[in-house]
């Protein structure tokens, strides 16, 4: 059966300790809160809170939370000692320091992080809010129709996944150039969704206003609450949040993309963007540049149809210059994960020639020994066949996408078989 393989949207993710303080300066309920960087600092943090916290409460406790990239913390763990979870509460600021140093330095793994996991570089401490309710609120962009998308559910928090679909509601409305074109009626329906009080109803609609504020105003993609509690006095609070940034908003942005934690992203997509190329860093052992982000998709379905797995997505596109081909190659020889490379190129706009050219340049600068199936059709594709043929190069070149993508995947095959048994192969030469 065919498989299709599904390639992941980036967009500019902020840790949560970013948002709430960004989601404090609309004035906008977030509990108290500190980023710390080592287990001294949590537990001073912790310290802090809880003193502050006495002063309104009989008893606080806290939450130590790790900032990391991806969602499902909570049902996590941490790949270096096994702790479970990358939110935990603590009552004391010596077993906040304890779950912080079990923490940081490591690597969370969760449903969405895969094997690779992100490492733990902070972890934020905030006050701990009991509530008598949880609930999920968001506003995303509605591709359907061009506009936004509401998302309410009156069971929120780490289930939200698991929650019955019958309790979230969806709405959609225009796209507005600002908050006051909204019409007032989204805030009735999804004050409904939540079965709320006259005075909780207030604080909703001041809450969204100043959500879709937020929205238009940096360009997102994705603005999340979960959960939107109901704490024991009544009041609504945001106990956790999540902002998404539209990449193509980066040059009016620039406020914003400064803060971007560029440890939380693979290497290969930092090192990728130096150079202006589209590449998205994937778990498999197959390096591939394509031209065409459709072809490069048709590609990667052909490698994991005859049982390997890409690497990465890369399209190199149209006008790819000689330095950015060189850029993509060096990427690919210092991924350890990848065993072999397919090349495949349909000229039209390019010339299968130029391309060649580009390969050849990369292969002498970086003396690769990765072995390299290339398959072009189009363009100059004789004169890239002469090329390569006085090159000296042993790159395996076929116009048939069908064999480029068997051999690609026999020799990494032979390469990861031949690694495991500590055995030296060279398909090159």
């Amino acid at each position: 059966m065919f498989r299709f393989h599904r390639i992941p949207k980036y967009f500019l993710s902020l840790h949560e300790y970013q948002t709430a303080e960004f989601f404090k300066s609309f004035q906008l309920p977030i509990p108290p809160g500190r980023i710390c960087k080592t287990p001294d600092e949590a537990y001073k943090a912790a310290l802090k809170i809880i003193q502050e916290g006495s002063d309104r409460n009989s008893f606080t406790d806290v939450v130590v939370k790790a900032q990391c990239h991806t969602g499902g913390r909570g049902k996590g763990y941490f790949k270096e000692n096994g702790f479970n979870s990358g939110i935990h509460i603590a009552s004391t600021p010596e077993d906040v320091k304890e779950y912080s140093s079990k923490m940081l330095g490591n690597t969370l793994i969760t449903k969405q992080t895969g094997s690779l996991g992100k490492k733990c570089e902070m972890v934020y401490v905030v006050e701990r809010n009991f509530l008598r309710k949880e609930l999920y609120l968001s506003i995303l962009l509605d591709r359907n129709t061009g506009g936004l998308g509401i998302v309410a559910s009156e069971k929120g928090g780490i289930h939200i996944e698991e929650s019955d679909p019958n309790y979230i509601k969806k709405f959609s409305i225009e796209m507005p150039n600002n908050v006051e074109d909204i019409d007032f009626t989204i805030y009735e329906k999804v004050s409904k969704v939540y079965k709320l009080n006259p005075i909780q109803q207030n604080q909703l609609t001041d809450i969204l206003k100043k959500m879709f504020d937020i929205f238009l105003q940096t360009d997102a993609t994705l603005l999340e609450i979960n959960p939107l509690g109901i704490d024991l006095q009544g009041n609504l609070i945001i106990c956790d949040q999540k902002l998404n940034i539209d990449d193509n908003s980066q040059f009016r942005q620039h406020a914003i993309f400064h803060m971007e934690d560029i440890r939380q992203k693979d290497w290969k997509e930092v090192e990728a963007s130096k150079h202006g190329l589209n590449y998205i860093a994937l778990d498999g052992n197959i390096g591939c540049m394509v031209n065409g982000a459709g072809l490069a998709m048709a590609t990667m379905d052909l490698i994991k149809q005859y049982e390997g797995s890409p690497a990465n997505f890369l399209d190199v596109g149209g006008k790819a210059t000689d330095q950015e081909i060189v850029s993509a190659l060096k990427i690919m020889d210092k991924d350890p994960n990848v065993e072999a490379i397919l090349v495949n190129i349909f000229a039209g706009i390019a010339r299968c020639d130029q391309i060649v050219l580009g390969l050849l340049k990369g292969l002498t600068v970086l003396g690769m020994k990765k072995p390299m199936v290339l398959r072009m059709k189009g363009t100059k594709v004789e004169e890239a066949k002469k090329l390569i043929d006085e090159s000296g190069f042993n790159m395996m070149f076929t116009e048939d996408l069908d064999e480029a993508a068997k051999k690609a995947v026999r020799m990494a095959a032979i390469l990861r078989l031949a690694k495991e048994a500590n055995i030296n192969v060279n398909l090159t030469s």
